[in-house]
């Protein structure tokens, strides 16, 4: 009985404390907005498409996505949020008159971003301009940056608009900061989203791939087929992979959670469950064994609360030292589990307690069902039982 309260409390804490991270993640903003977005990625072959043709190719199939009815802003880059795009470029950057030191890091996500990009994933615009058309390989080079940048190296968003940096394999030239965007969470909803910088892909146009994103102005699941053939109106031969919506990808980035979160609930009620059966159980046995017991403290002048409140301490002193016993394994537990965890303490106070709490209620329960048939035992008939 005391492994069983023990096993249940040890279980019970492991799932609330998931359940708690994952509400916790639900609340987490990524930085841009999910809902009604299309993703998918297509790569130019080479030599079929130099760089100049990448650019024309991106060029002329946004313009005749974003002509379609229903489409509000289309958008590609090689770097998606949450890594959607599978690719992962970063790129370090030094700031205008500012030497790199050994102790500062300044790796960035980078990002070459062709279209409506901002806008279909609705990152919002904290100060300046996003690129435009005249942002082409002749002209000045340029550069966004997320605030996270704008921060830590140029004091805010404001500050930071006509300062300069050299993106690495760009040291030949500086770009200018045309305008600072908001964070995004790049590798997992977990994670901070870090240093990210942006620059237009007609003036970084040696990449032959693109994740395209398309918002919609309804279901953007129902837009995929309309994607593939304007893909094939402009190749026949080119492909187009990793079609799914933006929704898919932030519950996929949840998917370890999810399930870890969805088989210690299962285990944690089955355990309950059991516990429950094996202390009334146990205590109904134990009612059994002592019904002449029971009879001969009635007959010399127990009433029925004396014998019901003796079969609950009975059962109750059991359970409190399994809940003991489970709070200490569950300690050991939450650690081993610490690394699913989010926004929510091993330890965490309030769920050890609820826990504690409904395990001792189940207990007092199943313990009060064999007490109160106890309390009605005839004493003539108890005395005679064998």
């Amino acid at each position: 009985m005391i492994g069983e309260v023990a096993l249940s409390l040890m279980l019970l804490v492991g799932a609330g404390l998931l359940i708690k991270s994952f509400v916790r993640l639900q609340e987490v903003r990524p930085g841009f907005n999910a809902h009604n977005v299309l993703i998918a990625t297509t790569a130019l072959p080479y030599p079929k498409y130099d760089s100049e043709q990448d650019v024309e190719f991106f060029r002329q199939l946004k313009e005749r996505l974003a002509a379609m009815p229903g489409v509000q802003a289309v958008g590609g880059s090689i770097n998606l949020p949450l890594n959607a795009s599978g690719y992962a470029i970063g790129r370090g950057f030094i700031p205008e008159g500012r030497p790199l030191t050994v102790d500062e890091n300044r790796d960035a996500m980078f990002s070459a971003i062709t279209g409506d990009y901002f806008r279909a994933l609705q990152i919002p615009l904290l100060s300046g301009r996003t690129f435009e058309l005249r942002d082409n390989a002749d002209a000045p080079k340029v550069v966004i940056i997320n605030e996270a940048i704008a921060k830590r190296h140029f004091g805010s968003a404001a500050e930071a608009i006509g300062k300069r940096l050299t993106i690495w394999r760009d040291e030949k030239f500086m770009r200018e900061i045309v305008g600072v965007v908001g964070d995004t969470k790049t590798g997992s909803l977990t994670a901070e989203g870090g240093l990210q910088i942006y620059v237009p892909h007609a003036q970084d146009s040696h990449w032959n791939f693109m994740g395209l994103v398309i918002r919609t102005a309804g279901d953007a699941a129902a837009f995929a087929p309309t994607l593939r053939r304007e893909v094939q109106a402009l190749d026949k031969d080119q492909p187009v992979y990793n079609v799914r919506t933006m929704d898919d990808v932030v519950a996929n980035s949840l998917g370890t959670r999810r399930v870890s979160m969805q088989l210690f609930a299962v285990f944690a009620c089955a355990a309950l469950l059991l516990a429950a059966v094996g202390i009334y159980g146990v205590m109904a046995y134990s009612v059994t064994q002592r019904t002449q017991e029971i009879g001969i403290r009635m007959a010399l002048g127990a009433q029925a609360g004396d014998v019901l409140r003796m079969v609950v301490r009975q059962g109750m002193t059991l359970t409190l030292i399994g809940v003991a016993a489970g709070l200490a394994g569950a300690f050991v537990l939450t650690r081993v589990i610490a690394n699913l965890l989010f926004g929510v303490g091993a330890t965490d106070t309030i769920t050890f307690a609820i826990v504690s709490i409904v395990i001792s209620v189940v207990a007092l329960v199943a313990c009060y069902l064999p007490g109160r048939r106890a309390a009605r035992l005839d004493p003539m008939v108890a005395l005679r039982s064998e």
